[in-house]
């Protein structure tokens, strides 16, 4: 939906998603994308936490960090792009790259503890592949945004061109693992 309404005001391909809560209309849809992914990632870890699966306390834990990262996204509005940061903006970015890092980490953890669990241990190989390519995405995703903030080549400008394309990917590998991660409690009976 912020993509078909504002796509005239935010690039896709070089602005990250949190761009689209700066333009008019858009902040209300932005907050409640993002409400409403901290909300998935809730119940799944609310599924993790009731279910006989052998999840273990640190794999739950990383995803309660990674739906407190997505909250605080969604209250904490980020700064325009070369703007001053305010506090609200360093919030913003700190959850989100917390988010960003805490599930594929929950994801590998979990599909450690699932691995020999013979019902989920072909949807653990799912959750650990995808928390592998999560993993790289967001190192990418990083990279660009080290790009932005500090263009020291031409390869590091043309790299920060790709900033909201990288955040994209990132996002898009994180939702499936969430998915997957989801798709494995259907192995696991609940208490």
């Amino acid at each position: 939906m912020l993509h078909l309404g504002w796509a005239e005001q935010v690039d896709p391909v070089a602005q990250t998603l949190s761009d689209y809560a700066l333009h008019d209309g858009a902040a209300k849809l932005f907050t409640a994308c993002v409400g409403s992914a901290a909300a998935g990632s809730a119940v799944v870890l609310a599924g993790l936490l009731h279910s006989r699966l052998p999840v273990g306390t640190i794999a739950p834990t990383a995803l309660g960090v990674g739906c407190a990262g997505l909250s605080l996204c969604a209250l904490f509005p980020t700064d325009p792009a070369g703007g001053v940061p305010s506090v609200s903006g360093l919030v913003h970015r700190h959850a989100a790259g917390a988010s960003v890092a805490a599930l594929p980490v929950a994801g590998l953890l979990l599909a450690g503890r699932l691995r020999r669990h013979l019902p989920v241990s072909a949807r653990a190989r799912r959750i650990r592949r995808l928390s592998w390519a999560s993993s790289a995405a967001a190192l990418l995703f990083l990279g660009t945004h080290v790009s932005v903030t500090r263009p020291v080549s031409p390869a590091a400008v043309r790299a920060a061109g790709l900033l909201g394309l990288a955040e994209r990917v990132t996002l898009g590998l994180e939702v499936a693992l969430l998915f997957a991660m989801a798709d494995a409690l259907r192995g696991g009976r609940s208490r």
